[in-house]
């Protein structure tokens, strides 16, 4: 926001040294100099800085390389502590989600769902993050999820304080990376993932 409140005011106050470029150096014309120096102040110049100033990415939808190194290792821990997850689950005293690949029309997706029980070897959940890609009808029911394709969960309490979510902390961690420091708001939910406290810069 910030941002784009110094862009409008450099745009309005360049109106100035556009007329005395055009009217004092160039000699011009007062009423020409007028109707070149507003368009260049109010669309070119924001369109430039805009350009050359580009704003953050919302963390949220920023893309990120299921083999990033950062990435790759939250799935790994993930993965490696699955059956606290399934005990979590079982006692059903919190909400629980996992996260796995799914295939939305010829690409494959990294979507988060709500898990409702353990059958076997597989989850039942319930899609909860809505892809990019087409949506097949078949997603609309219960999905049995292979264990072995889980590769974050969570364990949410009525508090909020959420159990993993490492794929989030490492999105996270990817964003501070390539982008600088994390919104406020966004570093404020990131609060609640007790499991990594000392993870991002909060």
């Amino acid at each position: 926001m910030l941002r784009l409140l110094i862009i409008a005011g450099i745009s309005l106050a360049s109106v100035v040294p556009y007329l005395a470029i055009f009217n004092r150096w160039l000699d011009i014309g007062n009423d020409l100099a007028g109707y070149v120096s507003l368009p260049l102040a109010w669309i070119v110049t924001p369109y430039v800085l805009l350009k050359v100033w580009p704003g953050k990415p919302d963390p949220n939808v920023i893309p990120v390389d299921p083999d990033d190194p950062i990435m790759s290792a939250a799935v790994a821990r993930a993965r490696s502590q699955i059956e606290r997850f399934q005990n979590g689950l079982q006692a059903g005293r919190k909400e629980a989600f996992i996260k796995f690949p799914y295939q939305f029309g010829d690409h494959t997706e990294h979507v988060w769902g709500s898990a409702h029980s353990l059958d076997g070897d597989f989850v039942i959940a319930s899609l909860e993050s809505m892809p990019v890609g087409e949506l097949p009808e078949a997603v609309f029911e219960r999905l049995r999820i292979p264990l072995d394709d889980v590769e974050d969960w969570m364990l949410v309490d009525a508090k909020g304080t959420t159990e993993g979510g490492y794929s989030t902390i490492a999105h996270a961690k990817v964003y501070e990376r390539d982008y600088g420091p994390l919104p406020k708001h966004y570093r404020k939910q990131l609060e609640t993932f007790v499991d990594h406290s000392d993870s991002v810069s909060l």
